[in-house]
């Protein structure tokens, strides 16, 4: 009867683990292998004959390092592979996250076939890494692969473990804190309704970081001390180092060490196996206690604290105003990080779930929620009479769901039953009519499976199409949000030769998403048949506040005079809706008004694909922007910043050199490591200047505030003069964001003011359509534009100003886009 997915999986950077939904409960399901453990370590080891996934690929971690890896979660959605030394081969992070996720499935004993699941990612995975998640779920065997965040998987275990009465209305903030991955979100329930309203992460940050601090900060010092090594660290971290394999032990004997410290003062760290530079054997214990540990990690402790403090600033909220900060990942059992972060924050810890799985069994309670849709669009769907299609909120905390449906077929002498499996509920025989609405009561805590029958006279069982009604009365999501915001790079027409980001969807904004169509001009023209004539759109993913060469590059469409139907004039309309589902695969639709072309595509990439043709152009335009910021911070004797930026010139210098040295066809992963090197020295270059930035936009600002004031001493209403101070009065604060975008925004709206005032000002008004008539011959209607500037010329004559801003609209619009700020820049009224 059930149609819900109902698997859940935490794929976790060192341990994973798997959970299903059974009628209101959740069950984790054992580790076979290791009896007694929830989990599944998250390391693959590779032998000529057989794939090890788990607690014994550890120890072959120590036998042979280059044949074993682990915490590749970290490398998602990135080129990079690891080189398997038994096998001769390389493995991608995307086929090493279906092993573990292939030997999850053998923990399943319930006999299900799974081919849906729903598998959790950190909530700062940017796009790229969560449709390599998703990859890696289909190269498992899965047909459906539903994407979950795992701050928002943690809340769904903590709420639904929770009585109703115990779950009020307020906010809290869940500490995920795990092997490789740390986030915090900010959740907030409303009538039985959760919601993420913020969040933060560090994607390197987590206990494998910890193990490797007692290593390298605590461990080898202390060896160092009392042996002769030469660089014992390089020799221990290097691949090729001759102590690589004991740095490996050392990992586990810290992690070891490590979880000792969560209930012992101190634990002892056992170094042997090997011999100094002397040829003496090395034979240690050494003693780490919890307060040299707790030493070791206090920055990075203080680090999530500080990411914590951003969200509460970013939302106008004080400690007091949270109920509790919910510990989740198995960093949080170390004692120190839960008495450190609740010391700081004065925010109460929440220790109440199990913090190893309460992300897996998270998910189980989401895929409750979830329709399983495989097989849905193929093959022959069978027909029936009566086709119904239904609504309803799959998990709810009333007491009563409201269920409606839509019946298309004959209806006339049918009716309809509802039951609920337990036989609790029977709505009793109802008539069948086009539009159904019923309310469907609960049992609380449980999973309530409904029956839909509908009869004929006879009362005969009639075949439909309905799927069955299963509903969980247990807390639902309201949606997943994006970590970052979404832009298109754009034109800046303020700035010609420059491009900024036009921000479509902003970060925290909740999937699924869809724009309205945005049109702007083409700063290009396109001849039909010319593979040489291209456009791009780019899509990225980043602060929209940022340099666009300092963002993530998710994809972009590419449209060359070969696939249009028509030549495309240069100004004319492009319009652009993107669509994002909630598992992130991003749909972008470009229409081109000019030819009466739509182009559709969508990127669910697995890796950052940069062609170099395109990366190429990139470089080129961030060297000659990074020579001009020099040039322009040293003839203002800005000399920090001047000094800034030539440190980053040689840098710059020698990734042009790389970039142009690599072929069109290059089938290394030299590309991707430029892109990254090229976004690096753009964010550089966006924090040295954007002192600069500021300053020029609130000189901007003062400026268009005196031409506004000016006009509306001379010829405002009272409107005006209320909207022109309500934006005065709001100075201290956008300017205290210290937000160029913000400010503008402010400078915009003073601008619209001016706009106004000046069509109705007659000098204004005559020197556009003088402008409009000496451009005439640009107008795409040529019969029109005449009959409206003859119409201009009587307008002038009997001095109808209404009239004229009339006719000055209607030429403007026969103009290429744009026009309107170019005629009033060229006649001098521009600011």
């Amino acid at each position: 009867m059930e149609n819900t997915i109902n698997f859940g999986i935490d794929l976790g950077t060192t341990n994973s683990a798997i959970a299903k939904f059974i009628k209101g409960e959740v069950i984790i399901f054992s580790n076979p292998q290791d009896y007694g453990r929830n989990t599944l370590p998250s390391v693959v080891s590779y032998k000529k004959d057989k794939i090890i996934v788990g607690n014994k690929a550890k120890e072959f971690l120590e036998k042979d390092p280059k044949s074993v890896v682990g915490v590749f979660k970290r490398k998602m959605g990135t080129a990079e592979s690891f080189k398997i030394k038994s096998i001769n081969e390389s493995k991608t992070p995307i086929e090493l996250s279906a092993q573990v996720l292939k030997e999850l499935k053998t923990f399943v004993n319930t006999g299900d076939n799974l081919d849906a699941v729903v598998i959790t990612i950190p909530a700062s995975f940017d796009t790229i890494q969560s449709n390599a998640t998703k990859e890696a779920g289909i190269q498992a065997g899965f047909k459906q692969v539903v994407l979950l965040q795992e701050p928002i998987a943690a809340s769904l275990a903590y709420a639904n473990m929770k009585k109703e009465r115990e779950m009020n209305d307020g906010q809290w903030l869940v500490y995920d804190l795990g092997g490789g991955t740390f986030d915090v979100a900010l959740i907030q329930i409303k009538h039985g309704e959760m919601k993420v309203l913020d969040h933060e992460g560090d994607n390197f940050l987590g206990g494998a970081d910890f193990d490797q601090m007692i290593v390298e900060k605590f461990v080898i010092p202390k060896i160092s001390e009392e042996y002769n090594f030469i660089n014992l660290e390089d020799e221990m971290k290097s691949a090729s180092g001759k102590l690589n394999a004991k740095y490996y032990v050392l990992l586990r004997r810290a992690e070891e060490a490590k979880i000792i410290l969560s209930s012992k003062t101190s634990a002892e760290i056992v170094v042997d196996g090997f011999e100094d530079e002397d040829g003496n054997e090395v034979d240690m214990e050494i003693t780490i206690t919890r307060s040299e540990f707790n030493e070791l990690i206090k920055s990075n402790i203080d680090g999530t604290i500080e990411m914590i403090k951003q969200i509460l600033t970013r939302n106008s909220l004080k400690p007091s105003d949270l109920q509790f900060n919910l510990m989740v990942g198995g960093s949080t059992y170390i004692p120190y990080v839960r008495s450190r972060v609740e010391e700081v924050l004065q925010i109460p810890v929440n220790c109440e779930i199990d913090p190893t799985t309460a992300v897996a069994v998270g998910a189980a309670y989401y895929a409750a929620t979830k329709p399983k849709e495989i097989g849905k669009g193929t093959g022959v769907k069978p027909t029936t009479a009566i086709s119904i299609k239904t609504s309803y909120n799959k998990a709810s905390k009333e007491k009563d769901e409201l269920f409606s449906a839509r019946v298309t077929g004959k209806t006339e002498g049918l009716s309809y039953r509802i039951t609920r499996q337990d036989g609790g509920f029977d709505s009793g025989l109802k008539k069948l009519t086009e539009r159904i609405s019923e309310d469907l009561p609960l049992v609380d805590g449980a999973f309530n499976f409904f029956s839909f029958v509908v009869y004929d006279s006879q009362n005969n069982i009639v075949e439909t199409d309905i799927e069955p009604i299963g509903i969980n009365s247990g807390f639902g999501i309201s949606g997943q949000p994006i970590p970052e915001d979404i832009c298109l790079e754009v034109d800046d027409y303020d700035n010609p030769g420059k491009t900024r980001l036009k921000p479509i969807f902003f970060k925290n904004s909740i999937l699924p998403l869809r724009s309205q169509a945005i049109s702007f001009p083409l700063n290009k023209g396109l001849i039909e048949g010319n593979d040489d004539d291209f456009i791009y759109i780019n899509v990225l993913e980043g602060s929209h506040l940022a340099l666009p060469e300092a963002n993530k590059v998710i994809g972009f469409m590419k449209i060359r005079g070969t696939q249009i139907k028509r030549d495309i004039a240069k100004g004319s309309d492009i319009e652009i809706t993107i669509s994002i589902s909630e598992s992130r695969d991003i749909i972008i639709s470009v229409y081109l008004n000019m030819a009466d072309q739509e182009f559709k595509q969508t990127f669910n990439p697995k890796e950052r694909h940069t062609p170099v043709e395109f990366l190429k152009e990139q470089v080129e335009e961030l060297s000659e922007k990074l020579d001009l910021e020099i040039e322009e911070a040293s003839e203002k004797e800005d000399f920090e910043t001047a000094s800034a930026l030539s440190k980053l010139k040689k840098e710059m210098e020698s990734v042009s050199e790389e970039t142009e040295s690599l072929t069109s066809d290059d089938v290394t992963d030299k590309r991707y490591q430029l892109e990254d090197k090229k976004r690096k020295i753009a964010q550089e270059i966006d924090s040295a200047t954007k002192n600069k930035r500021i300053q020029q936009v609130k000189a901007h600002y003062f400026e268009t505030k005196d031409e506004c004031e000016k006009m509306l001493d001379e010829n405002g209403n009272d409107h005006e003069r209320k909207t022109f101070n309500d934006i005065v009065a709001q100075e201290s604060a956008f300017f205290s964001t210290n937000s160029p975008l913000k400010i503008q925004e402010k400078s915009d709206e003073l601008y619209s003011i001016i706009s106004r005032i000046r069509w109705r000002t007659p000098e204004f008004l005559v020197g556009i359509f003088k402008w409009c008539r000496d451009n005439q011959t640009r107008m795409n209607d040529q019969a029109q534009a005449k009959s409206l500037v003859d119409a201009g010329v009587f307008a002038i004559e009997s001095r109808n100003w209404e009239r004229l801003a009339e006719i000055n609209s209607g030429l403007l619009n026969l103009l290429p886009r744009g026009a309107e700020k170019e005629a009033t820049t060229r006649i001098g009224f521009g600011l």
